[in-house]
């Protein structure tokens, strides 16, 4: 049974988890397509369904409390996700059943009265059985396994010098502040700055409800085009920074053997008054067989900059593994999920013309200021990008059920 399930739940977390479909309305992206729910559907549902009984009957044998804690929670989460999607093909079956009792009663009955009656309630019954089926298609599209993940965020200075870093360092600040705005935690993991109060690189430990699904779209270039406070012809300059997001793992996801880490500790350096340089309280960990390598220094306890870099580690182990499965996946799925190199630009931030351009939406939107706060304004535009890649996904699945 176990094996059986820990099969099924790699399964689900590849193909089959329900993805809540948000509706957005805006001008700037397509309307989802209007799906057949042919017999290409038909038995991708059932062979979903299918799963999904198998993930019940694993869960309710006695064989459950053999399963460590992590296969018995992946298990009750995949069964819970598939729920709502086994409840609506059972309504959907009622309806067909009941539309074909109500068409043989207009084929059988003389009576004119209650034929007009059959006919009303037919017309009922097919525009909730097309609702159903809408449903079911929508929560057919597969999820990304790590979109429950909290996450590692990093943010790193590129082209453009001391505006860059500046500028990284609005964009650090912005998230802080959209994390604040969505109601999630934002616990900063290392900061290093440059000589103006830019930020060469910084990290932070974000965690809430879907935070990987929505921050996952961030990842890539962020361009700026403004006149720097240092120009004197009043030139606009063009700078870069990256933006990285990293899922992070239940702290009993990824093992590491203590005997793979190497741990040096250092005083601590840089601007920062009579705490530092007085213990030895800065923290390098690497994990030997990677190579990954980490420096945390922001706090004075040793101890808590040891926390903070074995999160930091575990968090970058977890990016590879979920690399390796990736790549296993289809071409669209790949381009979709966790893919955005940091060579690509994906938005860009002109202050002159008071415009932020999204150029995977293809959408500009004015008021700058507002967008830098981390409100409404960036989180509408999330919404749009995880819109999009909802409607990608699910024309993928028609082309490969048709």
């Amino acid at each position: 049974i176990t094996s059986m399930s820990s099969k099924c739940l790699t399964q689900f977390h590849l193909r089959f988890c329900r993805l809540q479909i948000r509706v957005i309305h805006t001008s700037a992206i397509r309307r989802s397509p209007k799906v057949n729910f042919n017999n290409g559907l038909r038995k991708h549902l059932q062979r979903v369904l299918a799963d999904h009984k198998t993930l019940v009957d694993a869960l309710s044998s006695q064989e459950v409390c053999k399963m460590s804690s992590v296969e018995h929670r992946k298990l009750t989460r995949a069964v819970t996700s598939l729920q709502p999607l086994a409840n609506l093909a059972v309504q959907h079956e009622r309806k067909e059943k009941e539309l074909n009792e109500l068409n043989l009663l207009t084929s059988s009955t003389s009576d004119a009265d209650l034929k007009k009656m059959a006919r009303e309630d037919i017309t009922q019954c097919i525009q909730e059985i097309e609702r159903l089926q809408n449903a079911m298609v929508s929560a057919l599209v597969p999820k990304d396994p790590s979109d429950d993940s909290n996450v590692v965020l990093e943010v790193r200075c590129g082209a453009g010098g001391d505006e860059a870093a500046l500028f990284t360092g609005e964009i650090f600040h912005m998230y802080q502040r959209f994390a604040s705005h969505k109601g999630w935690e934002f616990e900063p993991l290392s900061c290093h700055r440059n000589g103006i109060g830019g930020l060469k690189e910084a990290t932070a430990s974000i965690i809430g409800e879907e935070v990987y699904k929505v921050l996952k779209h961030e990842k890539g270039v962020h361009r700026i085009q403004r006149v720097p406070l240092t120009e004197s012809l009043g030139r606009v300059h063009t700078s870069t920074m990256s933006v990285v997001v990293l899922p992070q793992p239940e702290e009993i996801e990824v093992e590491i053997d203590q005997k793979d880490l190497r741990i040096e500790t250092m005083r601590a350096s840089g601007a920062g008054g009579q705490y530092v340089n007085t213990t030895d309280s800065a923290v390098r960990m690497t994990h030997i067989p990677t190579g990954i390598s980490v420096h945390i220094q922001d706090e004075r306890s040793q101890h808590k900059n040891k926390s903070k870099a074995l999160k930091l580690v575990k968090a970058k182990l977890y990016d590879i593994q979920l690399r390796k499965v990736q790549e296993e996946r289809s071409t669209e799925r790949r381009q979709q999920i966790g893919t955005a190199e940091r060579s690509e630009r994906i938005r860009t931030y002109n202050f002159p013309q008071d415009r932020v351009t999204d150029h995977r939406l293809g959408i500009t939107v004015h008021g700058i200021e507002d967008f830098m706060t981390g409100s409404d304004s960036l989180d509408n535009m999330i919404e749009n990008l995880i819109k999009m890649e909802e409607e990608n996904h699910l024309e993928e699945l028609v082309r490969q059920n048709r």
